[in-house]
């Protein structure tokens, strides 16, 4: 409520009609969660890693860690989105250009639910944005299993903004208390893990697949590879696409880590 307060105050609300808006995106996992929210044919700008179509019109320069302000005042936007690690300085200039600025969330494992509810509130669309943040936020009934995920050497943890998703998919990081830490083996064999899945930095999205490669490293690792995890082969992989992005695609990621093992029998 706060963080849709500041926006209100920053002049963004109800000024604007929906079919008025003019949408310039600096984040990624925003713009998925604007085509999620049915509103592709409003973003103008967004950036070079934005999940748009290669035929959308939207002009695709627009880099936060190298901010242009004369193409952005160009492309007279109505509302520019920010990632939660942007430069506060381009935030204020922004601003001070006369642009609304909706500034995302800081990491955590609830910021994704509460980045699509601000950019439903934006955008009009309440309704399926709520719809999807219940999702992202949804419990089961399932006996949580740790997941351990890796990306680019870091492991993920309950505070990240993965955290929600596992935990919709009936998993838990074992990794308590943060958001991502660097990997560790020596780490991994005290926090033992039932499963392990790495992101593999791939613009494609993919479904989770068993990683023989994964495996065979697990097992030349001494600290770990007499986990029962390892031992059972609980080593999977998938591609880094705009699913895995901090926007509404990770309501597939979902559905994708659902089709997991979903017991752990055998284990003792």
């Amino acid at each position: 409520m706060l963080r849709l307060l500041l926006v209100i105050l920053c002049g963004f609300g109800p000024l604007l009609g929906a079919d008025e808006l003019r949408i310039v995106s600096y984040s990624p996992g925003a713009t998925q969660t604007l085509i999620d929210l049915n509103c592709a044919d409003k973003i103008v700008g967004a950036s070079a890693w934005c999940p748009l179509p290669k035929d959308h019109p939207a002009v695709r320069t627009c880099d936060v860690f190298n901010p242009d302000i004369e193409l952005l005042i160009k492309l007279k936007p109505t509302c520019v989105i920010l990632p939660r690690l942007a430069n506060p300085l381009w935030a204020n200039r922004c601003q001070q250009a006369g642009f609304n600025v909706l500034l995302l969330s800081p990491e955590g494992k609830n910021s994704v639910a509460n980045d699509t509810r601000l950019i439903g509130t934006t955008v009009k669309q309440n309704v399926l944005a709520e719809t999807i943040a219940q999702k992202l936020e949804g419990k089961t009934n399932l006996k949580s299993q740790r997941l351990l995920i890796i990306w680019d050497g870091m492991m993920a943890g309950e505070d990240s903004y993965l955290g929600n998703p596992m935990e919709a998919a009936g998993f838990q990081s074992p990794l308590t208390g943060v958001s991502w830490q660097k990997l560790d083996w020596e780490i991994v064999a005290k926090i033992k893990p039932d499963l392990f899945l790495w992101i593999e930095n791939n613009a494609a999205n993919s479904p989770i697949t068993i990683s023989e490669k994964r495996l065979a490293e697990l097992l030349n690792v001494p600290a770990v590879k007499d986990l029962w995890s390892v031992k059972n082969r609980q080593a999977y992989t998938t591609t880094s696409g705009s699913d895995w992005l901090p926007g509404t695609g990770l309501c597939r990621v979902i559905d994708k880590l659902k089709t997991l093992p979903s017991s752990k029998s055998g284990k003792p």
